[in-house]
């Protein structure tokens, strides 16, 4: 039998080129082959949201807030009451963070909104200022009608009640009133919903968030636009307060100690002075 070496070649060749796909195939499926070089290094640099920087954020925002309201202690029991609790939260958060990562945020998350609330309240009995009037709702729009939608008087408050209220035809139409009544429809909608606590911070509460609505309405009534809104922002704050404590599993305990203050070393020391 005679050895024909060009009978080889076919064979050798297709090997050749099977080879070289199946290399070629594994260097692109290698993890990280496709990827823009530094991508890989950026990406795993990145943590979970809502990871420790921002439960830090949180705890801050809840400090700065209960710390600006006390420099102007709320006049009356039931709003030192309510600073009271909101110091609570602060601490109990502080307590359950890093551990508890939901009851600590949503904790902090309820002594931002109590807070928020007592300068909502606080800033309801600001006084205008002389010949300074407030800028329009819409910057491109016409002036609102001081008079109410189409010359028909401005609309009334919600109705107390379950059904709160009723359509209006001018639903479309703003004016000074319509943050205020905003506010004021949004609060209603949640009265009408919320199952009252029985007892603790989240009665108090829910108590604070009912008086507010009615001074709110009061002022609404009266023409104060500006105070009812403030008023009723402050009743929507403390109605929120509620839902973090429920998520939170608050107990309803009452003012624990104060959280002893860490120990270190102590601050490290000023560079040199400046000659």
């Amino acid at each position: 039998m005679r050895f024909a070496p060009g009978r080889l070649m076919g064979p050798a060749l297709f090997l050749t080129a099977s080879l070289l796909v199946v290399a070629a195939g594994g260097a692109v499926g290698q993890p990280g082959g496709d990827k823009e070089p530094g991508k890989e290094k950026k990406d795993k640099g990145k943590g979970p949201k809502g990871g420790p920087e921002k439960g830090a954020k949180e705890l801050r925002k809840a400090f700065d807030g209960i710390t600006d309201v006390a420099q102007n202690a709320p006049a009356g029991q039931e709003a030192a009451r309510l600073l009271d609790h909101a110091k609570s939260f602060y601490r109990a958060a502080l307590r359950a963070h890093p551990d508890e990562p939901r009851r600590f945020r949503e904790l902090a998350l309820a002594a931002t909104d109590a807070a928020r609330g007592l300068e909502h309240q606080h800033r309801a009995a600001y006084q205008p200022v002389a010949n300074l009037p407030e800028p329009p709702l819409d910057l491109d729009g016409p002036p609102a009608p001081k008079d109410g939608p189409k010359g028909k008087g401005v609309p009334p408050a919600p109705k107390d009640g379950p059904r709160g209220r009723e359509p209006r035809d001018a639903a479309g139409e703003r004016g000074p009133w319509s943050p205020a009544l905003d506010a004021l429809s949004d609060v209603h909608d949640q009265l009408a919903t919320a199952a009252p606590p029985a007892k603790g911070a989240g009665r108090d509460f829910f108590e604070g968030a009912k008086g507010a609505y009615r001074k709110a309405r009061t002022a609404y009534e009266a023409g104060d636009y500006r105070k009812a809104a403030e008023l009723a922002r402050a009743a929507d704050a403390w109605l929120r307060v509620n839902e973090h404590l429920e998520r939170a599993e608050w107990d309803g305990a009452a003012n624990p100690p104060p959280a002893p203050e860490p120990k270190g070393k102590g601050a490290p020391p000023l560079p040199p002075a400046v000659k």
